[in-house]
């Protein structure tokens, strides 16, 4: 395994009287030791060398990330404090045992290696993970989830009494994750390391990535040591070793993640592996579901998507939910016991109210594979009414069908012949047989019902409707011209066009 300067210089001051001096090398580059030979000016990139002061030359060639771990009375030449890692050693110790030292600061962190290799290559259990990498960080570790749900940690009393983390919940308690968002900028997209105070301690967070998806995220708790600047680079490894544990056993997080998942792949109209249409059988408790499209209410700063989804799945028996770009999306079963409308309102509003979100539902479906169609009705409706903590597709079906069937093109390029010498006539009249006509369609052409609505006598509506007629022409005895008719001015109203 390759080291940095601080890593070495960090393990040597357990045991050691040592000084460190000049450029750091923060990266993980460097190679085992090597004595440095008398007479050599040559100092190869990446290496580290054990040396006298007193041999060194004066005008050395440094390559780049060198580190000298130095013994001796003299003082290296300046030249090298300035282009190149110097840990000074006090003079009096044996240069054989410091080379040996400086090995078996390589031998700790191989061994490490090894093992973390060995439990990927067998288990790749996180909790192993974390266990084997305990005393490397000398500090309590904590794994979270991509939905902040505790996936491993070490030290549990500690993190329970001192921290008052309640490790029998299934994610991160409430509690603390507003102090944990806060200090995170709420946000889960930040790849660099986080080295901050959370609860009054020094903690070192690193978010895990597969490309653009966030897997989860692993924290050092600076409680028994300080936190290092080598603990950065260690913890960035680390993390890459997690993730391979999550890319070799995607079940790690449970069943339940792989539920997730495959309502992942279905609403983005993928096609589901055999391995699980499995899961899908052995989890068929989803009888009748909606789906709901979620998101920010306006102006508000959104929480993370993960943990959104984590509380949803808390706090709606049955959910499967996840993150979707800017939206959650949550898979919610519809027991039946109620009208939908009531049963989901009751559901979902006091989540969205938690989290300050609304939210699009779509109608109930019973099979998984219409997962991607319930989708856009679910996205269809969260678009409809923004105002409106919870709006139904229900709603908004003759909306999205005229949506879809204008797109942006005007109203009034659809008038049949008939339409447009209403409006004619409209625009010279103060009787209004548009809003006429529009009030006997969508009374299902009943006289007595739309005099009532329009407050006329229904010999008047009678008189008007014959006007109406002798200016269209067929076109309201035609079946086709007068579901057009009705099509045209609904669009009218809804869009106020």
């Amino acid at each position: 395994m390759k080291l940095n300067a601080d890593i070495i210089y960090q393990n040597l001051k357990r045991e050691l009287d040592v000084t460190f001096s000049g450029d750091d090398v923060k990266e993980l580059v460097l190679s085992r030791p090597e004595f440095y030979i008398d007479s050599n000016d040559v100092f190869l990139d990446n290496h580290v060398y054990v040396c006298s002061a007193d041999h060194l030359p004066e005008d050395p060639d440094i390559g780049e990330n060198v580190v000298l771990v130095c013994l001796g009375t003299r003082t290296p030449p300046a030249y090298f404090y300035r282009n190149c890692a110097v840990i000074t050693v006090s003079e009096h110790e044996n240069i054989f045992r410091v080379f040996n030292m400086v090995q078996d600061v390589f031998n700790r962190y191989e061994n490490w290696e090894e093992k973390l290799n060995i439990i990927l290559r067998s288990s790749a259990s996180l909790q192993s993970l974390l266990d084997e990498s305990r005393d490397i960080f000398n500090n309590p570790l904590l794994l979270l989830g991509s939905d902040f749900n505790y996936l491993a940690y070490t030290d549990r009393d500690h993190l329970t009494g001192a921290l008052g983390m309640d490790l029998d919940r299934s994610s991160f308690d409430p509690r603390l994750m507003s102090l944990f968002l806060s200090m995170h900028e709420l946000a889960t997209d930040i790849r660099e390391p986080l080295l901050l105070r959370l609860m009054n301690r020094s903690t070192l967070s690193i978010n895990i990535f597969d490309g653009d998806e966030f897997l989860g995220c692993i924290t050092v708790f600076g409680d028994f040591r300080d936190i290092l600047s080598s603990d950065i680079q260690l913890c960035q490894y680390f993390s890459e070793i997690i993730k391979q544990a999550f890319m070799q056993r995607p079940h790690l997080a449970g069943e339940h993640q792989s539920l997730r998942q495959i309502f992942r792949d279905l609403t983005n109209g993928q096609t589901v592996t055999p391995e699980q249409r499995q899961i899908i059988s052995r989890n068929n408790h989803f009888s009748t579901m909606v789906i709901a499209c979620i998101i920010p209410d306006k102006g508000i700063e959104p929480l993370p998507g993960g943990y959104v989804s984590s509380i949803i799945e808390q706090q709606v028996p049955g959910s499967v939910s996840f993150p979707c770009a800017e939206e959650v999306i949550a898979v919610i079963p519809h027991r039946k016991q109620r009208e939908i409308k009531e049963e989901i309102s009751d559901i979902l509003i006091p989540v969205l109210d938690t989290v300050r979100m609304h939210a699009g539902v779509s109608q109930s479906f019973s099979d998984i594979y219409d997962s991607m169609y319930s989708l856009f009705q679910a996205k269809a409706a969260s678009e409809g009414r923004p105002d409106e903590k919870i709006s139904f597709f229900e709603d908004h079906i003759t909306e999205k069908l005229l949506e879809r069937a204008t797109g942006d093109i005007p109203h009034r390029f659809f008038y049949t012949d008939g339409l447009k010498k209403l409006y004619e006539h409209d625009s010279t009249s103060p009787v209004s047989y548009i809003e006429t006509l529009t009030s006997y369609l969508d009374n299902n052409m009943s006289i007595s019902r739309t005099a009532k609505e329009l407050m006329l006598h229904r010999s008047s509506l009678i008189d008007r409707l014959s006007r109406i007629n002798a200016v269209m022409g067929n076109e309201l005895s035609d079946p086709v011209k007068r579901l057009a008719l009705q099509i045209i001015l609904h669009a009218e109203t809804m869009t106020g066009k």
